[in-house]
C-alpha cells in the first residue's frame, strides 16, 4: 500500500489535506488485537474519526480512562474494550456533532464487545478547562488524546489540568503532530496553515519543556514518524520545517528527576501485560524482553514501581547508592 492510499486506521484525511505518512513502512499501526477491536467497532465511529497515531495503553483492564478531543469515540471505544465490565471510559470533547456520533453507537459498541452495560460517557467540554467540564481532582488512571492537544493554546494550561485529574502514578499517553524546528510567528498565522491545522504544531524542544513545567517531569518519547507535505506550493512556504507524527507517555510520578541516574537497578518483565506476552515497551529507550533483567536508569525504576505498571515487573536494586548518569559507562 503507498503512503498516499487511505486504510481503515490512518487514512490520508487523518492529517488533514496537506500531510501525509512519509511512507507506508513508517506508518504507527496498532497491534494485531487492536485492529481486531477495530474491526467490530461501528462503520461512523472509525469512518468519522480523525488522529495521528495509536496512543491506546495498555495494562488498563478496570481503570478509568480520560479521552480528550474524543471526536466520534473509536479510542474510548478501543479502550472500553480493554478496560472491561469493571473499567470506565470518559470520552470529551467541544463538537456536539462529534459526540452524538458517539453517544448513538453506544449500544452497538457494547454488544460487540459483550459487556452487560455501557462503561462509557461522553461529555461536552473543552480540554483546556476540564474543571469546568466536571472533571474531578485525580479521578483518572490515564488520560489519552489523539491529535487534540495542539489545537488548542495555551499547551501549559492544559498539561496542568491533565496533570491535576491524573491520581498520582498515572499516565498522558497521547499521539499529536510536531515540528524539528519553531514555525515563525507569519507563518503560523497563515490562513492556509491555520486552516491545514498545521500552524498551532508545536516545536517537539519546546512541548517537553512546557509538560516539565506542568508538573511532568520526565516526558518520554514512544514513537515518531515523519510526515510528508503533500503540496509543493505549500511545502515552500513553511521553509523547509519537518513534521512528525509523535507518541509521548507523561507520568504523574513522584521524586523524578530531570534526567535518567544510575542506581545499580534492573527490571525484569514478567511477560503478563495483555497483549504484550514477548514484549513490552514502555517508550523508544526501554524495551522488556519477558524473563530478562535489563538495567535501568532510576527515572525508569520509579515510573515502574509506581504506575499501574508495577504488578507486571520484578524491580531488582534501591536508591542507597548512586553510580553516575545511566549509561555513561555501558
Amino acid at each position: 500500500m503507498s503512503a498516499s492510499e487511505a486504510s481503515p486506521w490512518l487514512p490520508r484525511e487523518r492529517f488533514g489535506n496537506a500531510l501525509t505518512l512519509f511512507s507506508a513502512d513508517t506508518g504507527p499501526e496498532p497491534p494485531v488485537r487492536l485492529r481486531q477491536i477495530m474491526a467490530r467497532l461501528p462503520r461512523e465511529v472509525v469512518e468519522r474519526f480523525t488522529g495521528c497515531g495509536s496512543p491506546i495503553p495498555e495494562a488498563i483492564e478496570g481503570r478509568r480512562v480520560l479521552d480528550l478531543g474524543c471526536g466520534t469515540g473509536r479510542d474510548v471505544f478501543l479502550c472500553a474494550a480493554l478496560a472491561g465490565p469493571t473499567g470506565f471510559v470518559m470520552g470529551l470533547d467541544r463538537d456536539p456533532g462529534n459526540l452524538e456520533v458517539g453517544r448513538r453507537n453506544v449500544v452497538a459498541a457494547m454488544r460487540a464487545f459483550g459487556n452487560p452495560e455501557p462503561n462509557v460517557a461522553f461529555r461536552q467540554g473543552n480540554i483546556e478547562d476540564l474543571e469546568a467540564a466536571g472533571v474531578e481532582d485525580e479521578g483518572f488512571d490515564v488520560v489519552i488524546s489523539n491529535r487534540a492537544l495542539n489545537l488548542v493554546r495555551p499547551g501549559l494550561q492544559v498539561l496542568r489540568e491533565v496533570y491535576r485529574v491524573l491520581k498520582p502514578g498515572g499516565e498522558f499517553y497521547f499521539a499529536d503532530v510536531y515540528t524539528d524546528r519553531r514555525l515563525p510567528h507569519e507563518v503560523a498565522s497563515d490562513p492556509e496553515v491555520v486552516r491545514e491545522h498545521l500552524g498551532g504544531a508545536a516545536y517537539v524542544g519546546d512541548f517537553v519543556r512546557t509538560a516539565r513545567r506542568a508538573g511532568f517531569v520526565d516526558p518520554r518519547i514512544v514513537g515518531r514518524h515523519p510526515l510528508r507535505l503533500a503540496d509543493p506550493h505549500l511545502e515552500s512556504r513553511l521553509g523547509g520545517v519537518g513534521f512528525w507524527a509523535v507518541t509521548f507517555r507523561l507520568f504523574k510520578v513522584l521524586d523524578l528527576e530531570e534526567g535518567e541516574e544510575d542506581y545499580g537497578q534492573a527490571a525484569r518483565y514478567r511477560g503478563t501485560i495483555p497483549g504484550c506476552a514477548h514484549h513490552f515497551a514502555l517508550d523508544a529507550e526501554n524495551r522488556f524482553e519477558a524473563g530478562r533483567a535489563v538495567p535501568v536508569g532510576g527515572n525508569t525504576a520509579r515510573i515502574l514501581l509506581q504506575s499501574r505498571f508495577a504488578p507486571h515487573f520484578d524491580l531488582m536494586g534501591d536508591f542507597s547508592r548512586h553510580y553516575g548518569p545511566f549509561g555513561a559507562r555501558r
